[in-house]
């Protein structure tokens, strides 16, 4: 069994190569488990547990304990908080959490939960759990998707500190129970293809698009009505219905590749 590691910050970056040089793939969060593949000086490579893979700098992760999985876990719902020293918002703050980190918990106490660290470190966290999904509700998936509006474009990022397309689809997705591969291309393969007239489409439905090659290059969740939300530039809202002026770039409609329903 390959050696497992916990990812001991709110967010680390995953990379291509074993460099700080090389180009970002994706994140991991705060708790998430790593299985590591290969060893280079100070990095290891690494499987997430979507199953991508790349390289982490070994400074970011610790290894993890044999007890971590006998614990009961508290799941963050709010997009960023401090972790404190103690349960009190004027203590000194440890590190911060971010939506999708996972950890155990010790203990609750007047609005706040006692955490445990991978490290081994513990620290107090107001009250703020993640409600975990055992069924869809589109309605409650496109409002998950509307609360990130604002957050900036990172490539490769798929956190409230930064998203890339794929990665905004796939946080979204994930956090009502549904689990989808990590790159935009990978995600063009599941569920089934509908018809590339808008008025087809069912709010949640992926939207796909392509530059210059057949690649998928890029995804947006739909509305209805040809709107959709993605990750460009931020988290924003765009359309490919010209009777939609304030939302409707003409680029969109050009790259437009096909509709995939995975709900």
């Amino acid at each position: 069994m390959a050696l497992q590691m916990l990812t001991n910050v709110s967010i680390a970056f995953i990379y291509r190569d074993a460099a700080f040089k090389s180009e970002t793939t994706s994140q991991t969060h705060l708790g998430e488990t790593l299985a590591v593949l290969e060893e280079q000086g100070d990095w290891l490579r690494v499987r997430q547990e979507d199953g991508y893979e790349g390289w982490v700098a070994r400074f970011f992760i610790v290894e993890k304990p044999a007890t971590w999985e006998n614990h009961t876990f508290y799941h963050h719902g709010e997009q960023i908080s401090w972790i404190h020293q103690s349960p009190d918002s004027q203590s000194s703050s440890i590190r911060d959490i971010t939506l999708l980190s996972r950890l155990p918990m010790l203990d609750q106490q007047r609005g706040w939960v006692h955490l445990l660290l991978p490290d081994g470190v513990q620290g107090w966290v107001k009250n703020s759990p993640r409600a975990l999904m055992d069924s869809v509700d589109v309605e409650q998936l496109i409002q998950t998707a509307l609360r990130f509006q604002g957050i900036q474009y990172h490539w490769g990022g798929r956190s409230p500190k930064g998203f890339d397309c794929s990665g905004f689809v796939q946080t979204v997705y994930g956090l009502n129970g549904i689990k989808l591969p990590r790159d935009a291309y990978q995600q063009a393969d599941i569920g089934t293809r509908v018809d590339d007239d808008f008025a087809s489409w069912a709010a949640g439905d992926l939207i796909f698009f392509s530059e210059r090659t057949a690649k998928i290059s890029h995804v947006a969740i739909a509305l209805g009505d040809g709107d959709f939300i993605h990750a460009s530039g931020f988290v924003k809202l765009n359309s490919l219905n010209q009777e939609h002026p304030d939302l409707f770039l003409e680029k969109y409609a050009k790259l437009f590749t096909r509709t995939m329903r995975v709900l």
